[in-house]
């Protein structure tokens, strides 16, 4: 059971519904409509919270089609208690598994080696969508989605291909015609294609991380995309690859580079900055703008002192030059957020990101991301979400997602 109890708040006017609390992966979101937020484990997929700032007819219509005939009630007395409210709310477990996979879908679409803009992120979504009865995202994504495969022969395995098909369904009433060459270029194969995107090498990543730690033990980094401009830089398979460092030139200099999204745009990579901060003193060591060399862009931070002199030092990315220091444990709560994500793609082991590597190489890089997630979190000051990564979890049955098992 997934009860949630909910609560008033005068202040914001808002009924807070609370359920269990996310574990060590962190949370997901969704605004289904205008005025419902959801929060849901990117783990375990549980309804974590619902946060419910309008009675309009079509929040309402959620709330009901999500909790029952008696949510409305249950809402109101709670309001008018102005407290919290009797009893709890259950959500109904066909629409919110949806929701739920939704709202997963693209927190993994932001974090994923496979660029966002990849068709079958958006089929997928428009499909999800529908289901949930989100009808405006669902033909935005669908149309996005028809648009990008509307170029020839889209040779398929049948699951992809029955999306696909779907997609063209919700768009056909807008654009019948594209919505049309699809279900005629649609060809299901029984291997799946060659990936669009070169194949990243995973026994590397383990071997990467197991030097890393020991070359480095003071010098930390992460890429956040929530400090970035969106479709920017690409994430690696874990927060170690997501940026690569070197430390040369005598020992006074960091070369940090990040790959860049296909067609990213010049300008917003030029105004983002590299540099290297002290969390705790809030302090900017060093600082400098990215340039772009080919698919990747680099900078070159040069050191004040030498790191060795330095107790921990972070090699941050952010949008603009003045923004404020986070403090040390922001940094590792969020890169845990990260280390989880990691853990869970690699427990899913998408073949299209990384066709030549074994099943025990994805399964060395979940537990080595895990164990950092693990401490991450106990340096962040949360032991119960440390040990909480070492209770056992079963992979969800709707884990993988196209975009990744396709590589594009």
């Amino acid at each position: 059971m997934n009860d949630l109890t909910p609560t008033y708040e005068p202040e914001t006017g808002q009924v807070i519904l609370d359920g269990r609390l996310a574990g060590p992966a962190g949370e997901a979101g969704l605004m289904p409509v205008e005025g419902v937020d959801l929060a849901f484990d990117r783990a375990d997929g549980h309804l974590i919270r619902a946060i419910i700032d309008s009675d309009g007819a079509s929040v309402m219509t959620l709330v009901t089609r999500l909790f029952g005939p008696r949510a409305a009630g249950v809402l109101h007395d709670v309001t008018e208690r102005a407290g919290v409210g009797p009893g709890t709310l259950t959500p109904e477990p066909g629409l919110c598994a949806v929701l739920s996979r939704l709202a997963r879908l693209d927190a993994a679409r932001a974090t994923s080696p496979v660029p966002g803009s990849s068709p079958w992120w958006a089929a997928e979504a428009a499909v999800l969508a529908e289901q949930a009865g989100m009808h405006a995202r669902a033909l935005a994504e669908a149309g996005r989605a028809v648009h990008a495969l509307d170029g020839g022969q889209v040779a398929v395995p049948g699951a992809a291909a029955r999306v696909a098909l779907a997609a063209a369904d919700i768009v056909a009433d807008d654009d019948e015609g594209a919505a049309r060459r699809l279900r005629q270029h649609i060809v299901v194969v029984s291997q799946q294609a060659q990936p669009r995107m070169p194949g990243l090498d995973v026994a590397a990543e383990v071997e990467g991380l197991a030097k890393d730690c020991v070359r480095w033990p003071g010098l930390h980094w992460a890429l956040d995309q929530g400090l970035v401009p969106d479709g920017l830089f690409l994430p690696g398979l874990s927060p170690h690859s997501d940026l690569r460092i070197r430390h040369g030139d005598g020992g006074d200099c960091l070369t940090v580079q990040a790959t860049l999204v296909p067609g990213a745009d010049s300008t917003a990579v030029g105004q983002c900055q590299a540099r290297l901060v002290d969390p705790a003193a809030r302090r900017v060591f060093a600082e400098a703008a990215f340039a772009q060399a080919g698919s990747r862009a680099q900078v070159k931070l040069h050191l004040p002192y030498s790191l060795d002199e330095l107790s921990e030092t972070w090699v941050e990315i952010v949008d603009r030059s003045g923004r404020p220091v986070r403090g040390p444990k922001v940094h590792r709560i969020r890169r845990a957020l990260r280390w989880a994500d990691a853990a869970l793609r690699a427990e899913r082991a998408p073949a299209g990101i990384a066709p030549q590597s074994a099943a025990a190489d994805w399964a060395a890089l979940a537990a080595a991301a895990w164990e950092r997630c693990r401490r991450d979190w106990a340096a962040a000051g949360d032991p119960d979400r440390a040990a909480a990564v070492l209770a056992p979890r079963a992979l969800l049955p709707d884990a993988s997602y196209l975009a990744e098992v396709l590589g594009g």
